[in-house]
């Protein structure tokens, strides 16, 4: 009897080991902040950071911040003050059962816990110019409109730059070459049309080496397309706003996440 019992709690203490260890690695991701709430190594917040069982996150009046967990969970800090780790399962938000809520903040999880995987990943160097910052359409995004508008931002001393738009399917290139930061393209059907998949640069060359440079791609949804994703994201923009959530920062959060921007 006293092996069995020693054995049966010998178990017991490994389960309850790996069921600790198991909530350690869960970690909180800022899904949204409103203010300077900060971490106590002093950095400031950015939308998917990660919360882990080291940090403490302080908040002074009118600081705000929304947190996720793997379970698709939300949680609300609102009062001034420090918090810990494993303090955060108190303010959980209650979703009043919304599935697709849950959902959601379980893909963003999962999300922000690949693009953390990938920055910590050993003997990987990334190298990007820094000389032409692309800037919309943001990169991979779906949306359906009868003109974009191109931006970027040329950091460099030349006026001239070159916007070269490729058409992925017959990889023709159209090349405008210009002295402006921007420029508006419209689905004329010859350029742009429904339906196609394109990427686009700014180069300081006319010909460039393509496999050198930093391309931004967009798909250009056909209306119905476009009215099925769209009655998929009212649905899901409903259940964020019975969580307190802006329509405005449900947009922004639904481009950014589901890569489908409704301009």
């Amino acid at each position: 009897m006293g092996r069995l019992f020693l054995s049966r709690l010998g178990v017991g203490i490994l389960f309850c080991m790996v069921t600790n260890w198991t909530v350690a690695q869960d970690n909180y991701y800022i899904l949204k902040k409103s203010g300077n709430p900060f971490f106590s190594k002093n950095n400031s917040l950015r939308r998917g950071e990660v919360f882990s069982d080291k940090d403490t996150l302080t908040l002074s009046k009118q600081d705000t911040v929304f947190l996720i967990n793997r379970s698709g969970e939300l949680f609300e800090l609102i009062e001034p003050g420090s918090y810990a780790f494993n303090t955060l399962r108190s303010y959980k938000k209650v979703s009043n059962g919304n599935s697709l809520a849950v959902k959601y903040f379980a893909y963003v999880w999962k999300q922000f816990t690949n693009q953390q995987k990938s920055r910590q990943r050993p003997g990987v160097v990334y190298r990007e110019k820094r000389d032409i910052e692309l800037l919309t359409p943001s990169d991979s995004i779906r949306f359906y409109a009868p003109e974009i508008e191109f931006s970027w931002d040329n950091k460099t001393d030349s006026v001239s730059t070159y916007f070269h738009l490729q058409d992925i399917d017959s990889k023709h290139i159209t090349k405008i070459g210009t002295s402006a930061s921007s420029l508006v393209l419209f689905r004329d059907n010859i350029i742009l049309g429904a339906g196609k998949s394109y990427r686009w640069s700014v180069t300081l060359e006319p010909f460039p080496d393509f496999n050198e440079v930093k391309f931004n791609s967009f798909e250009l949804l056909k209306r119905n397309a476009y009215l099925k994703l769209k009655e998929e994201m009212d649905t899901l923009t409903v259940a964020l706003k019975l969580l307190g959530f802006s329509e405005k920062d449900i947009k922004k959060a639904i481009c950014i996440d589901y890569k489908f921007c409704d301009y």
